[in-house]
């Protein structure tokens, strides 16, 4: 931890404590203090509304006894301050993929923390009504908040004419250790520069608020929520360091970072954070925010421009007509068809993975599904939780005034084939069964996460296979006629049922499988018929080549 600022206080503090007892041993030795007591007088630092004259030529000031009744204890807080340095990883399950065949790392990342004594800057002392003896000589109360506060302002006029206002720590150490101890404590002078240099002043907060109206995890939050949510954004989106941020409880702060993170997917150059608790005798006082930041300005700005790039050529082809679900398949198919999934590619948890390496897992599928979908006027929001228990993202999707689900890795057949362990198995490039699903749907396989509260997907007008008119509510033999004959007509190398029930899927098996029926369907002479099953989700997939 780098300690300019303790070097000053240490040497202001003994500079006032060489003084202090210079001037107890004066009193105490019956000679004049005058000249001394009357220097902290005029400077504050001494209370003389506790003193009254002394008739006593060789003492000034005499302590005035306490009222009768009053508290007479007297109790000395030491000047101190702590600050806890802590890491915090994003608990959203999000969990690392690579062994298990999903794909959801920790989304803030592993960060490390070591501890340090150190000198504080500020504190307070009391001292109320201590009684005096009889023979008491020449006694002087100390106002210690005035000490400190005229040292705190010191120090930041020192600093500002040295240039020496960087107090930030540089900081290393081991995982598993969630605590550091601050040797400083900022002054609210330089903490406030600090926010007004980033905008996050009280005349800064309502239009940043207004910024974020409509984004689902903001929305989702208290006045007290949404003013952390766009301190944390400010702070992220400037990569500043150690900001003081309106929350003292880290539980807040790191459920709030979250809600962050999952509506804005463009930030790509945060893997995490770190948190300061500053403390005077034991009270947190203040909580400050640091992002771990892994790319430099000039990094950041190169993947930018080739995210840009990416994303021009992408949505140069998107569709202009056909509603929000023309886009939403239009993004679908297009991520499905450029990028491949892989648990070893670089920057997995964020955008870059897909946009600058066409490889990535469930996050970077997500994330890019979310950041296209923004640019082309769709709400989308990223959603986490677990699959077979292990962790893993997709999305909440507003399209056509309507909430739905879109999972864009489970639709890539990369993901699908890794996922079952067998690459022989016969499905389509895409599977459209995550584009538009309901709640009813997804949670057969997925299950969400608590930490945002998610709607009920109840609408199946956007659905993919209600729209491809692939879904079957009765077993309608005459509609699957029409089916095959479509698929023939457009050149499809399948024909594909999807049942709203158990019982439909069972009897379109039992006739078109069982009794063969499916050969009155198919062209040619045929013998042979090839298909695949998938009984959670009540399809039916016939292979016509």
């Amino acid at each position: 931890m780098k300690k300019g600022r303790c070097i000053f206080e240490n040497f202001i503090r003994k500079t006032f404590a060489f003084f202090l007892t210079a001037f107890v041993t004066v009193s105490m030795s019956g000679c004049s203090s005058e000249a001394l007591l009357e220097y902290l007088r005029d400077n504050n630092l001494a209370d003389p509304a506790s003193y009254k004259e002394s008739s006593d030529k060789d003492s000034i000031w005499e302590k005035t006894e306490p009222d009768a009744g009053a508290d007479t204890s007297s109790q000395n807080a030491g000047v101190s301050a702590e600050a806890d340095k802590t890491e915090n990883e994003d608990e959203s399950d999000n969990a690392s993929e690579a062994d298990n065949s999903s794909d959801l790392q920790n989304d803030m990342g592993k960060t490390g923390s070591a501890e340090e004594s150190g000198n504080a800057s500020s504190g307070n002392s009391e001292n109320e009504g201590a009684k005096e003896t009889a023979d008491s000589s020449t006694s002087v109360t100390i106002d210690i908040d005035s000490v400190n506060k005229k040292i705190d302002n010191l120090i930041s006029q020192i600093e500002e004419e040295t240039g020496r206002t960087n107090r930030s720590g540089d900081e290393s150490g081991g995982d598993g250790d969630k605590g550091k101890d601050a040797t400083t404590y900022f002054s609210d002078t330089y903490q406030n520069t600090q926010r007004k240099t980033i905008g996050i002043t009280e005349v800064d907060l309502p239009a940043l608020k207004a910024a974020q109206q409509g984004k689902y995890a903001y929305e989702h939050l208290t006045e007290e929520g949404k003013t952390l949510y766009v301190e944390l954004l400010q702070i992220i989106q400037h990569r500043a360091e150690d900001v003081v941020v309106s929350t003292l409880d880290e539980e807040t702060l790191d459920v709030v970072c979250s809600f962050v993170l999952s509506d804005h997917p463009e930030i790509f150059y945060m893997d995490g954070y770190t948190y300061t608790r500053y403390t005077i005798g034991g009270e947190l006082k203040k909580l400050s925010f640091t992002g771990n930041y892994i790319y430099s300005a000039e990094e950041i700005a190169d993947r930018q421009q080739k995210i840009d790039t990416y994303v021009a050529n992408c949505l140069v082809g998107a569709p202009t007509d056909g509603g929000d679900y023309a886009k939403v398949k239009y993004v679908y198919d297009y991520l499905i068809t450029n990028t491949e999934y892989d648990s070893q590619a670089p920057d997995n948890q964020n955008i870059c993975s897909v946009f600058l390496y066409g490889r990535s897992v469930c996050q970077g599928y997500a994330k890019a599904t979310q950041y296209l979908l923004n640019q082309l006027g769709i709400p989308t929001t990223l959603v986490t939780g677990k699959v077979n228990g292990v962790g893993h993202a997709w999305n909440l999707v507003y399209a056509d005034g309507e909430y739905t689900y879109v999972d864009t890795t489970w639709g890539d057949s990369s993901y699908q084939k890794m996922e079952t362990g067998d690459s022989s198995q016969k499905m389509p490039l895409i599977n459209y069964t995550y584009l538009c699903c309901t709640t009813q749907d997804i949670s057969k396989t997925h299950t969400i996460a608590e930490t945002l509260p998610m709607p009920q997907c109840t609408s199946m007008k956007n659905n993919y296979y209600v729209r491809e008119g692939e879904y079957f509510t009765e077993t309608d033999m005459d509609a699957v006629g029409a089916l095959f004959s479509r698929r023939y007509a457009d050149g499809s190398n399948n024909v594909t049922i999807k049942c709203s029930t158990q019982a439909v899927y069972e009897d379109f098996i039992n006739r078109l499988i069982t009794q063969q029926q499916v050969f009155g369907y198919m062209d040619g002479s045929n013998n042979t018929v090839s298909y695949t099953t998938f009984d959670e989700q009540y399809i039916l997939i016939i292979w016509l080549y």
